[in-house]
């Protein structure tokens, strides 16, 4: 499917917008529409390539409406309004801590 997206292509240049193909959501995924996202430094880092190599779209702090689930998903469903942010693991001692932003797994998590 075809959606539109702020696209980094190289580190210090503008985004530009473009359409790009993604897949159907898998079993485990959610397509959410964005209404609205923001850019962190995380971001930053990562449009100079630095962190997953480029080309890359960014803004994962966002939220917006479910359009499609995929067959495993149960807790949302399409039409739900949603935010979008990390995932943590909920085990390590920073996430019983209250401190799911300083999770020991973050990067293999999200990255």
């Amino acid at each position: 499917m075809k959606i539109t997206a702020a696209v980094a292509r190289e580190g210090k240049a503008d985004f530009s917008i473009e359409t790009v193909e993604i897949d159907e959501p898998r079993a485990d995924e959610i397509l959410v529409k964005i209404v609205g996202v923001g850019l962190c430094h995380t971001d930053m880092v990562a449009k100079t390539g630095a962190i997953g190599g480029l080309p890359i779209v960014l803004g994962h702090e966002g939220s917006g409406i479910v359009e499609k689930v995929g067959a495993s998903v149960s807790k949302v469903k399409a039409g739900d309004r949603v935010a979008i942010s990390f995932r943590s693991c909920g085990d390590c001692p920073r996430c019983k801590s209250g401190d799911p932003a300083y999770c020991l797994s973050m990067p293999l998590l999200n990255y």
